[in-house]
């Protein structure tokens, strides 16, 4: 039986659920069962206004406590909240001229150290040190396929091992001019060496089947373990394992959720923005993979398709496209097996950002912007661990 959890205390709510996984393959697997430990719930009221799911949170936990780092939009500047009492206690702000401004930035990297890695338009990547002083900047030029943008956030990061710094590239740059023949071509990994001054890019693409039922979008998420780099596509089942020593691709594993069967094709331009959005949210997808150092296992969030009766204005499909109705995980260990899976309640949990692993458990926000219990005022969580069975 593998367990990853520790004692609880007796007023800790347990909530067993009972996972029947289904291999489409040959045979079955037998069912599984999986505990969900609710450690328990945080609500945060920042000293200092931030959104309810602020972008690129990254915990941090020292002897001195814990910090949530994130960027802050209504002060422009990263800041570091203490959990205890929602102080700031440090900050970064951040420029909008002169020789260290941030105006192009297209997202935060990564925190390492003293310095923040970061992309900026149309495909840089670079670093600053706290007071906001670039440090580190170098275009990213383009491999086989002219590349327009280079794009980041805590899950889609740059990662250094040894002089190497690798990044990612997981869009299609001409998704309605391109054929299937063409993804073949677009490379998702890159390196940049610091110290010869040289760009790699990687023979690393969607799988080859990935248009044979029709066109679907591109896009992924990736999360280090030790010297490897595991890719997971929101649009295909197929997680790659991309090793930084070796620099190649060295296993492929199917991870299919029972709960994703549908992905949204876009074979043609949607006529209208209701119309590509009602197609996004009616079809399954998957999201985030976060790497749990402390229970060496990984969590693939996925969104099942969601449709009703309503017809809704294009702002509250927006809202149901950010904060999906129905949102589940899969817990993977090691080697990516699947030990079992979960889908939340209805509006129960925000987890297309604001979602992290701390030394308690995984960090769930309960600020799902279509839940009647969304607050503006806190910052709210969920802290939840897995019990496994035989």
């Amino acid at each position: 039986m593998l367990i990853f959890t520790n004692n609880l205390s007796e007023h800790r709510n347990v909530f067993i659920i009972f996972l029947f996984l289904f291999c489409s393959c040959q045979g079955e697997e037998e069912n599984k069962l999986l505990e969900i430990v609710k450690v328990k719930e945080i609500e945060i009221k920042p000293e200092v206004l931030t959104l309810p799911n602020p972008p690129y949170v990254h915990l941090i936990e020292s002897d001195s406590g814990q910090y949530l780092f994130y960027l802050n939009p209504n002060s422009k500047s990263l800041q570091f909240m203490n959990m205890e009492d929602g102080k700031v206690a440090n900050e970064i702000v951040l420029e909008y001229d002169g020789p260290n401004s941030m105006s192009r930035r297209s997202g935060i990297a990564g925190l390492e150290d003293d310095k923040v890695w970061t992309t900026f338009r149309p495909h840089a990547i670079a670093y600053f040190n706290y007071k906001a002083e670039i440090q580190f900047k170098k275009d990213i030029p383009s491999g086989e396929v002219d590349i327009t943008y280079v794009g980041s956030s805590f899950q889609k990061g740059l990662h250094q091992y040894g002089d190497k710094v690798f990044g990612m590239q997981p869009l299609f740059m001409n998704h309605h001019g391109m054929n299937k023949e063409d993804i073949q071509k677009h490379s998702l990994v890159y390196s940049y060496d610091m110290v010869s001054d040289q760009t790699k890019w990687y023979d690393v693409y969607y799988a080859k089947d990935y248009w044979d039922s029709g066109k679907k979008l591109s896009d992924f998420s990736w999360v280090r373990r030790e010297d490897k780099l595991y890719i997971s596509p929101w649009y295909d089942h197929e997680i790659q394992v991309f090793d930084m020593e070796q620099e190649k691709v060295i296993n492929k594993v199917a991870v299919k959720s029972d709960h994703i069967n549908s992905f949204y094709y876009v074979n043609e331009i949607p006529g209208t923005h209701e119309e590509g959005l009602m197609g996004y949210l009616k079809n399954d997808l998957y999201g985030i993979i976060l790497y749990d150092k402390y229970r060496d296992c990984f969590y693939r969030f996925f969104y099942p398709g969601y449709t009703d009766d309503e017809e809704y204005p294009i702002d509250k499909l927006w809202m149901l496209r950010n904060s999906r109705p129905f949102t589940g995980v899969m817990v993977l260990d090691k080697d990516l097996n699947v030990i079992g899976e979960h889908v939340f309640d209805k509006f129960q949990v925000h987890a297309s950002s604001n979602v992290f692993v701390g030394e308690e458990g995984l960090y769930l926000s309960l600020n799902n912007k279509n839940s009647p219990d969304y607050d503006e005022d806190h910052l709210r969580y969920m802290v939840v661990r897995f019990d496994v069975g035989d």
